[in-house]
């Protein structure tokens, strides 16, 4: 639910200018307006540091926390440094490794030999590389010894009287050999590991960090939020303005009672940024968290934390697919629950998220007859329990009612089906018997076209709730639900095809295309005359928006589409899984699973959420709002 947010001006005496803000803080109802002309309040050194501190140690095994008072100064400085250290000797190690691939060739030669060499003999020893076999002919003439041959490159060590330059090559430097280089780089990486075993002494102290940092952050806000007061009368009086929800009034009077704080609702200018309040508890807080993922409603939007959720749940298990990766679902959920019982918070919330997700696979996976990709037969009890099977069995009942191009061609094609009345009888004789198994292509291919259709539905009684909820805005959203309404009786008609209307509703396919056509150009025209209505000449573009409207509902065959996909891929890996042995087959099985069942999460998240947010938001949905954040006091954990 959102609450509307009202303005207030607080003034009172000098002397409780701290007193009042640090009881507004311990209360957490109030957002105070910082003045167009205040500095920002920037966060010290010391938050900073403590910020870093807890970002490295939250990158550490977790241990037993310290509980006793420590001296968080002196605890951060040493992990910032041994931090430091540690990039400093990856670096380090980094540095080392590039050094000896590059000098390998030469090997591990002793520097004594080479200073002698050049001291005593009086000669001047130079390292090169050039491309390979290019200079082997003249090596004798240039006094160059050939050392070795490393990535399309040959090297060589030339000792001469004096320094050289041969055409062709590129001279090296080399400081070190091999050697002495695989020496540095081990004590690098000892010294490395001595490091991090240091830090992760530390990690214990994770904890009591965090607290201090929750104290000090109370205090930084604090003192931004004391920063926003003016002083009308020098040393005498303080003011300040802040956002408050309608429902912390009660509690706001009772604050400034105590205070003796004057406080007056002012109003609200137009270039005021009005926060958005949502006030949620239970299942819509589930709902508002997903809201937050894309976009805080703006003041005059409407709280759709509850249809964000449902729809997601119904889309997610749509995509999904199978109720048998919603009862694995279900088990991880409930092991969450056993392992993390006093979980509370966001974490709490997550969880139950994957109930009512798994709850809404399972139940789908009932509707649809889908359990880890097996084939049913058409006689099993979960198929009798299918809505979509009851469905297909409807439609079946009416072409062969009917005896339309659908029929005749199902009887060309099975032959075995001609004569039959009964729905469920036509079905069974319309299959295929291939390696022994039976294949009911009649009923598979009817029940594609129900999934097909009912996604298109889905999408078009979801587009029409988005113009219900936003029609005080958009008038000529009553213009495009008779559109949508129509579109979906007409345009079976001109595919000819079958609808759900006309099976179920008992609507004739004729009769109902003259309707929808009538509400097509109905629609259209008073979607054009109410946008000109509200929106003067700039409504005439409103006509426009007919290839939106209709490209939205076919985006909803994603479900369709994405369903499928999933149901393919667990029916191929059983299938291959069963031809094989066994233990392999066992292993392809649940491997094959496990992979769908990611893809199937990814695509459920994403999509499900990306239709509410995209298709669904277009119509009722404004955004762009910022949401109230009152002064209040972090939690300890």
């Amino acid at each position: 639910m959102r609450v509307n947010v009202k303005k207030y001006l607080f003034i009172g005496a000098k002397e409780d200018h701290e007193a009042f803000f640090r009881r507004a803080q311990a209360k957490g109802i109030i957002e105070f307006i910082k003045p167009e002309a205040t500095e920002k309040f920037e966060k010290s050194p010391e938050i900073e540091r403590l910020i870093s501190a807890i970002k490295i140690l939250r990158g550490l095994p977790t241990t037993e926390q310290e509980e006793n008072d420590i001296d968080d100064e002196d605890i951060v400085s040493e992990i910032l440094d041994l931090h430091n250290d540690i990039e400093d000797l990856v670096e380090q190690r980094r540095m080392l490794r590039q050094e000896r691939a590059r000098v390998r060739a030469f090997g591990n030669f002793s520097l004594d030999d080479i200073a002698y060499i050049e001291n005593d003999g009086k000669r001047t020893v130079q390292y090169f590389f050039a491309k390979k076999d290019t200079a082997h002919r003249e090596l004798r003439a240039k006094d160059m010894i050939y050392v070795d041959s490393a990535h399309g490159l040959d090297y060589y060590i030339s000792i001469s009287k004096k320094q050289r330059s041969y055409e062709g090559m590129v001279e090296m430097y080399v400081e070190k050999p091999v050697g002495i280089l695989r020496k540095e780089l081990i004590m690098t990486i000892r010294h490395t590991r001595e490091k991090e075993r240091e830090l992760k002494t530390l990690a214990r102290y994770q904890s009591a960090l965090y607290d201090v940092l929750v104290d000090k952050l109370n205090g930084h806000n604090l003192g931004a939020s004391q920063g926003y007061s003016q002083e009308p009368i020098e040393d005498k009086l303080f003011a300040v303005t802040g956002w408050v929800a309608k429902n912390n009034i009660p509690a706001l009077e009772i604050l400034a009672k105590k205070m003796a704080v004057h406080i007056e609702e002012v109003a609200i200018e137009k270039n005021d940024s009005v926060p958005t309040h949502l006030n949620n508890h239970g299942i819509s807080r589930i709902g508002e968290d997903l809201v937050n993922i894309y976009d805080t409603p703006s003041v005059i939007d409407k709280d759709p934390s509850k249809w964000v959720l449902w729809s997601f749940a119904l889309f997610f298990a749509i995509i999904i697919g199978d109720g048998g990766y919603g009862l694995i679902f279900l088990a991880s959920t409930i092991f969450l629950k056993i392992k993390f019982p006093k979980i509370e918070g966001m974490g709490k919330r997550v969880v139950n998220l994957m109930a009512i997700l798994s709850c809404s696979c399972i139940l789908w996976g009932a509707m649809t007859a889908s359990f880890f990709g097996i084939e049913t037969d058409i006689d099993n009890p979960i198929r009798k329990a299918s809505i979509i099977q009851a469905a297909v069995e409807k439609k079946t009942q009416y072409h062969i009612q009917h005896r339309d191009d659908v029929y005749m061609e199902i009887v060309t094609k099975f032959p075995a089906t001609a004569n039959i009345t009964d729905a469920h009888e036509f079905l069974k004789k319309g299959a295929t018997v291939k390696e022994e198994k039976v294949s009911y292509d009649v009923m598979k291919n009817l029940s594609d076209t129900i999934r097909m259709e009912l996604a298109l539905l889905i999408g078009v009684i979801h587009i029409i709730m988005s113009f219900m909820r936003g029609i005080r805005r958009n008038w000529a959203g009553s213009g495009w639900i008779l559109f949508l309404v129509g579109a979906y009786l007409y345009f079976p008609l001109q595919l000819d095809a079958i609808s759900l209307v006309h099976i179920v509703g008992g609507i004739d396919i004729v009769k109902g295309a003259e309707a929808g056509l009538h509400l097509i150009w109905g629609g259209i025209g008073l979607a054009a005359l109410l946008a000109i209505a509200q929106r003067r000449l700039m409504g005439i573009l409103e006509i426009t928006n007919v290839i939106p409207v209709f490209s939205d509902v076919l985006s909803y065959l994603r479900l369709y589409a994405l369903g499928m996909a999933g149901a393919m891929m667990s029916g191929t890996f059983n299938d291959i899984g069963m031809s094989m042995a066994l233990i392999p087959g066992i292993a392809v099985i649940v491997l094959g699973h496990g992979i769908n069942i990611v893809l199937s999460i990814m695509g459920g998240v994403i999509h499900g959420l990306r239709l509410n947010f995209l298709e669904w938001y277009h119509y009722s949905f404004e955004g762009g709002g910022k949401r109230l954040k009152p002064l209040s006091l972090l939690k300890k954990k």
